[in-house]
């Protein structure tokens, strides 16, 4: 084997990076994971069998913020969407890479010798397959691979294919597993007494094959109705059922005195024929795997995202590897950006056509936006689309776009709507400010805010009089943050607001395009889904929304008309 090779190779963590992924890190919480609707993100990258969903949610909840560690990634999948038969015989593989963690993980330390002579040889079974599959998935296309995560597995398995051991076990493997795996049937004799009432049992053979075929009758065997060869029983065939075997994992019903020592008897020959194997064994003690550690369900991550990559542009949507920006520059400038999990729902119905793109930027010029328009428009869209985008650009994957450059963040909060616990004194209001309160107890300049009509449960005089006070604090915290609101007359206070000393991140007004247009009961909109810099329109076109949905004065008044409860005109 190499000389002083690592416990495991990661494709997440380089080796030099300096720190083990079970250190403490930023990681999204589970209320912001829940606003920004992350399981959908993760189903999405589910694209592979064997993608486990607990791990590609830790891996994007883990905002890594090391911009060494993100090019890491990046650079995995990139090859990975270079060469595509790499891709398809790594995909391949995840079961034999599988297969070698469940043998790991399912070593028990009160298992049998016996059954520790079966385990280790299906996991050394399995670490044979992976590391010859491992080989085979380099060769060709897959040889010439820059990711130094990819290199350093590619190199590992081809050291490990040539150490002489290695040789050695590949040779010896096949008759080991024979060995162990050739048991298939026993022989049992029964002395029966005079009234044919078992008395006593001995175990007689072991055999290669299972008993099959029919079974004749008992009286029929012995008045010579029947013919029974080596592969026939005179009796029904009895096994265990398999509920009983799940409950038992010796599979042996000991309540029969009788069966005790008989299989007491099985398991020493058993063992006695295993002692060559557990014997050969103690050769490979250093084999097995170990350095594949976290690596299939590392793989499913990458392969899950680039078939979602290949998924999205064969829709005709932009997907671009970013930028990474320094920290404390807190830049995110993404060209043609769009919500990831929209696009999942519309390709689900053949409608990724229907996507709307929008620029999302966020620099000197303006970190903190206020999102104005109507109901419906999209600001709800535009602002979760962009802590998605965040938290892909962290775990190194592609982003929603056609052109990105993304400074990390140490941590995402949102302050989205949620129910009114009947269980608490404060009302709403109060657990919206208590719910802010604990955000700005934890926010620092690198973090990114995002209020979704926050602070909407009072009037409008107090909503604006708390909504602006929260921005000018937003200014003098300095983070990137987004505000979608109603309140049109914050938005109009821009200029003053960035007029106040204090704080460097200016104030930018967003609105929601929606286009009047004429309809059956007068003027109508149509919603555009386009975000542009812009002063507040001063509308939601709630009474237009309210007509689309048949609840404007007029319908109501038409249906109670029409069910004979009233009878004036409108």
């Amino acid at each position: 084997m190499p000389p002083n090779p690592p416990s495991s190779i990661s494709l997440l963590w380089p080796p030099e990076a300096g720190f083990a992924p079970g250190e403490p890190a930023p990681r999204l919480s589970a209320t912001a994971a829940a606003d920004l609707d992350l399981e959908t993100t993760v189903r999405g990258l589910c694209a592979v069998p064997g993608g486990d969903p607990r791990s590609i949610h830790a891996a994007l909840a883990h905002l890594c913020t090391n911009p060494a560690v993100i090019a890491y990634r990046q650079a995995v999948l990139d090859d990975l969407l270079r060469f595509p038969s790499l891709a398809a015989r790594l995909d391949a593989l995840l079961p034999s890479i599988r297969a070698v963690e469940r043998f790991r993980y399912s070593a028990r330390p009160d298992q049998t010798p016996l059954h520790e002579v079966v385990w280790r040889v299906g996991h050394l079974e399995s670490y044979v397959e992976c590391v010859r599959g491992l080989c085979a998935a380099f060769e060709g296309e897959g040889a010439g691979v820059r990711s130094a995560g990819l290199r350093a597995l590619r190199d590992y398995a081809l050291a490990a294919a040539q150490d002489p051991l290695f040789a050695e076990l590949e040779r010896d493997l096949p008759a080991m597993v024979q060995a162990v795996r050739s048991v298939a049937s026993i022989t049992i004799g029964v002395n029966l007494d005079d009234r044919l009432r078992p008395v006593g049992a001995a175990l007689l053979g072991v055999h290669d094959r299972p008993f099959r075929g029919e079974t004749p009758s008992l009286f029929a065997a012995l008045f010579g109705r029947g013919k029974a060869d080596a592969q026939e029983s005179i009796g029904p065939l009895h096994t265990i059922p398999r509920e009983r075997r799940a409950q038992d994992p010796a599979g042996v019903d000991v309540t029969n005195p009788m069966l005790y020592p008989l299989f007491r008897d099985l398991a020493d020959v058993l063992k006695q024929a295993s002692r060559p194997v557990a014997r050969a064994l103690q050769r490979y003690v250093a084999l097995g795997g170990v350095f594949l550690g976290p690596l299939q369900a590392e793989l499913a991550l990458y392969l899950g995202a680039a078939r979602l990559i290949e998924r999205l542009r064969a829709a005709g949507l932009p997907v671009c590897r970013p930028e990474i920006a320094p920290v404390e520059e807190r830049v995110c400038l993404i060209e043609d950006a769009y919500n990831l999990n929209l696009a999942l729902r519309a390709m689900a119905e053949n409608g990724a056509g229907r996507i709307v793109t929008n620029t999302v930027r966020f620099d000197d010029a303006g970190r903190i936006f206020i999102l104005t328009g109507p109901n419906q428009g999209g600001k709800t869209t535009y602002a979760q689309g962009i802590g998605l985008a965040q938290v892909l650009a962290q775990a190194g994957l592609y982003v929603p776009g056609s052109r990105a450059r993304i400074s990390p963040v140490d941590a995402i909060y949102t302050h989205f709507p949620a129910e009114e616990a009947p269980e608490t004194e404060a009302g709403r209001l109060g657990e919206e400010a208590a719910r802010l309160s604990a955000i700005f107890g934890e926010a620092t300049r690198a973090s990114l805010i995002i209020l979704n009509e926050s602070l909407s449960s009072t009037s409008a005089g107090e909503s604006l009089y708390l909504a602006a006070d929260v921005v000018r604090v937003l200014r003098l915290l300095g983070a990137r943050a987004i505000y979608a609101t109603h309140l049109h007359d914050l938005a109009a206070e821009v200029d003053a607001l960035n007029d106040e000393p204090g704080g460097d991140s200016r104030v930018v007004s967003l609105v929601s395009l929606a286009e009047e247009q004429p309809g059956e009961d007068g003027a109508g909109i149509r919603q555009t889904y386009r975000i542009v810099p812009g002063p507040p329109r001063g509308r939601s076109y709630a009474r237009e929304i309210a007509a689309r949905y048949g609840i404007s004065y007029e319908q109501l008044h038409e249906r109670l008309r029409a069910r004979g409860l009233i009878d004036d005109a409108p």
